[in-house]
């Protein structure tokens, strides 16, 4: 079994995660000549494990000089991570400085959850619906069954089609973090955030 994991990663898996540590080298150069959009992206990239390990301090840092630039999305991401402490010491003033920036921009769910945090509503200990420690697994390629559903950090799931193909670095209790996605033309990164829980999907062998 070992043996046929280890050859469906050499036949499938390299030109996945080939591209996907492309695309991080390429936002990461931009982000250091100081490009806003491409610090977003290697922050979110740092947070994901997109193309690169996973590391909630650099994802902070970034989004932190997209921030500073202006990027709403960015503001908003700096904002909870400050809220909850996840990359960066626990910061009430920091979170709502952010996510205030975020909100005179137009972003509502900034607006909410600033309000949230001024009333003392916010639950800092539930921003991961994923709850659990994050462990690093064998690559591995699995297509999922009739009824499946691809979730995200917060719990908020959309229903997939039977028998796509995805592949996984990582998992979370019951749940495979989706690093890519197979297409008729071969394999491609999963550029979103996604969850799918281990009893919806058949491992290929």
């Amino acid at each position: 079994m070992k043996k046929l994991l280890l050859l469906l990663c050499f036949f499938f898996l390299p030109p996945l995660f080939a591209s996907s540590q492309d695309s991080f080298w390429d936002s990461y150069t931009n982000a250091l000549r100081g490009d806003k959009i491409a610090q977003f992206q290697v922050g979110v990239m740092f947070e994901r494990g997109i193309g690169i390990d996973i590391n909630q301090t650099q994802s902070a840092k970034w989004y932190e000089k997209a921030a500073i630039q202006g990027h709403m999305d960015a503001q908003y991401n700096i904002g909870l991570m400050y809220a909850s402490g996840r990359g960066v010491e626990q910061n009430d003033q920091f979170a709502m400085m952010w996510l205030g920036s975020a909100a005179k921009q137009g972003d509502n769910e900034a607006r909410k959850l600033l309000l949230a945090m001024i009333d003392g509503k916010l639950d800092k200990k539930t921003d991961n619906a994923m709850d659990g420690e994050l462990e690093s697994i064998k690559a591995i390629a699995f297509t999922t069954k009739e009824g499946a559903k691809v979730c995200d950090s917060k719990g908020k799931c959309e229903p997939t089609k039977a028998n796509t193909t995805f592949t996984s670095k990582f998992k979370q209790k019951n749940y495979y973090k989706i690093s890519g996605i197979g297409t008729a033309i071969g394999w491609k990164p999963y550029d979103k955030e996604g969850w799918i829980e281990d009893n919806s999907v058949v491992i290929r062998r």
